[in-house]
């Protein structure tokens, strides 16, 4: 099937061509490869969804609830909001465009599969109401005896009772590659997932056969995560770390629960063992990573062993976790290319362009006060950052942004070194922008979170950054505004004479940096949390941060080796599922690593990463 094929038949649908390049946007753009389908949704005859079905592509939501209800199809869903509920019929497949959102109504579910048999839904976001403490319906629902399920690269936020439930002895269910979460707009109740919704439901005893990989459940889940009955449940490979969460996994009365080479980062309880309503059959911890996990678990019972094969990540030490970790936090949510395009789209995680590329003249950014006299101005970045259903589409309302994290919006660092990283919860908007920020600072936009991250360049002018966050999209935009402190690297704050031209940094295209007739380097931002203690010297302390690319090695690709070239630190090449496939300890100028096999990887320099394509 050749690269022209890229709308077909999408019970798969593959990623064509060797190298990612950008989009039109002013963000960088990423691709998530097109992982198999794994896991339970495999078994029982597997899942196809509408392939060998027709093909329909729907903009209004008219046409969307027709044709999903009647099942028999495979149905492209364009940019826009579409309020649910929406009806899901069996043998069929839903597939998003970049920007594409199922809206939840007041009372309902986004999106319901009742009885539904053989379904496939991926690359779309599920936006609920608000979680709160009250009864109401779930955002995404499999329920009533639903069969082969596969729900891929979806991300799903602020569920009303919940963010997706699967009960009443549904069955064969695989969700892979999505991002859960909670936003501003819920107040309680941001319990996200539910296996089996009664302690009285023996008839769902041999069916809630689950698979749950690599999915992210980000910063407002609380619980469930899920939480489980009677079901026997595969959690792996998966990352936790939000902020707010009191347990992660929760096994409950016949729970047989295998949880396998997951990444635990800075929650309560990994694993909760709740044995008030009966006996759990098992929920065996197998091989994960855990760090600043407050009350640890051991598990109960030996868990079952899954009757598919899957090949999972190992994450048996910082560095191997902290990789998996970067590379769900890339790749969650919607982030697949839209039908027939050519395989790049606005990533969950879509960072602004490099600080060194600043070549845009802004009269706004002017420092004064603390340090330096009103009449000096500094060097200053600007990022831009949209969410996927930002192309063109306006939301009507009021945005509103909320500021979380534990950096403080007024903060002074020196040059060369990190901020602490804070970030606002945008509502009702479908993107950011940032301006003001000091040159290797940036805007990166998670999900519906807009992150203040980075590493202020060692060149940086010292001074009082004012930067202003603003939301794009909406009928009345909302701005947060704060500043940034930039000292020199010694401490001293600069003359008051002292001036630099203001500027803005375009946001710029992935650039190719090196290249050859075997493969293809390119210049990529991730996401990632950058470790408080992180060295450059170990593997286990190894993390990516955000982007802050100066051109400080260079690297060629001939056949299947990899050389990078002046260098002071390990060179690690990671694959799409960030396993680490090849390290090289610095030790000579040139560095050479060999690639297993032709195809996409990450490489990782100190705090430098690339996009390193081998053909």
């Amino acid at each position: 099937m050749g690269c022209n094929s890229l709308k077909m038949s999408l019970s798969t649908l593959f990623v064509c061509g060797a190298t990612v390049v950008g989009t039109a946007t002013s963000a960088f753009a990423v691709t998530s490869p097109d992982f198999p389908m794994a896991g339970f949704a495999t078994q029982n005859g597997g899942t196809t969804g509408g392939k060998g079905y027709s093909e329909v592509t729907v903009d209004n939501v008219s046409d969307l609830k027709s044709y999903a209800k009647a099942g028999n199809k495979i149905i492209y869903v364009k940019p826009g909001t579409y309020m649910g509920p929406v009806e899901v019929g069996s043998n069929v497949t839903i597939y998003g465009y970049q920007g594409a959102i199922i809206a939840q109504p007041a009372s309902g579910s986004a999106m319901k599969l009742s009885g539904s048999k053989n379904v496939v839904i991926r690359n779309l976001k599920f936006k609920g109401v608000g979680a709160h403490d009250d009864d109401d319906e779930d955002c995404l629902q499999v329920n009533h005896e639903s069969k082969n399920v596969w729900i891929d690269h979806v991300d799903v936020y602020d569920g009303h009772d919940g963010n997706l439930d699967i009960t009443n002895a549904s069955d064969y269910v695989t969700i892979s590659w999505t991002k859960f979460s909670y936003t501003s707009a819920s107040t309680g109740h941001q319990f996200s997932n539910l296996i089996g919704n009664s302690k009285t439901k023996t008839s769902d005893r041999g069916h809630l056969n689950v698979t749950i990989h690599h999915t992210w459940w980000a910063d407002g889940v609380v619980e469930r995560m899920p939480r489980v009955r009677f079901g026997k449940v595969h959690v792996a490979n998966n990352l936790f770390d939000s902020k707010n969460a009191s347990y992660c996994v929760r096994a409950a009365i016949e729970a047989d629960i295998r949880i396998e080479r997951n990444v635990f980062i800075g929650v309560q309880k990994a694993l909760d063992l709740y044995t008030s309503d009966g006996a759990i059959t098992a929920a065996q911890m197998i091989e994960n990573y855990e760090e600043n996990v407050k009350k640890p678990q051991s598990g109960t019972g030996t868990a079952f062993k899954p009757s598919y094969s899957m090949s999972l990540t190992d994450v048996s030490t910082q560095a191997k976790a902290y990789a998996l970790r970067d590379s769900i936090k890339l790749y969650a949510g919607a982030t697949l290319p839209d039908p027939g395009a050519s395989g790049t789209v606005t990533p969950a995680s879509s960072s602004s362009a490099k600080s060194s590329s600043s070549n845009v003249v802004s009269s706004s950014s002017s420092w004064s006060g603390a340090i330096g006299s009103s009449s000096s101005s500094v060097k200053s970045s600007s990022s831009v950052a949209k969410s996927s259903s930002s192309q063109g589409q306006v939301v009507s309302g009021t945005a509103t942004l909320t500021k979380h994290g534990s950096g403080s919006t007024t903060q002074t660092v020196a040059a060369g070194e990190l901020i602490a990283e804070f970030y606002y919860t945008i509502s009702g908007a479908t993107g950011a922008t940032v301006t003001g920020l000091p040159d290797g600072v940036s805007g990166t936009l998670k999900g519906s979170d807009f992150y203040i991250s980075g590493t202020v360049s060692a060149t940086a002018a010292a001074g009082a950054y004012k930067f202003t966050v603003t939301t794009t999209g909406a009928t009345t935009n909302a701005s947060k505004s704060g500043t940034i402190t930039v000292t020199s690297a010694n401490g001293e704050a600069p003359a008051s004479s002292s001036s630099a031209m203001s500027s803005s940094s375009k946001v710029n295209e992935p650039v190719e940096t090196s290249s050859s007739s075997q493969g293809t380097v390119v210049d990529e931002s991730s996401s990632s949390v950058e470790s408080p203690n992180s060295s450059d010297s170990s593997e286990s302390s190894m993390v990516l941060s955000p982007a802050n690319f100066g051109q400080r090695f260079q690297v060629s690709v001939e056949g299947r080796l990899v050389s990078v070239h002046g260098v002071a630190h390990t060179a690690y090449l990671l694959d799409a599922l960030g396993k680490i496939v090849a390290k090289a300890v610095a030790n000579a100028e040139t560095l050479t690593l060999s690639v297993p096999r032709a195809g996409t990887y990450l490489l990782r320099v100190g705090h430098e990463t690339r996009r390193v394509v081998v053909r």
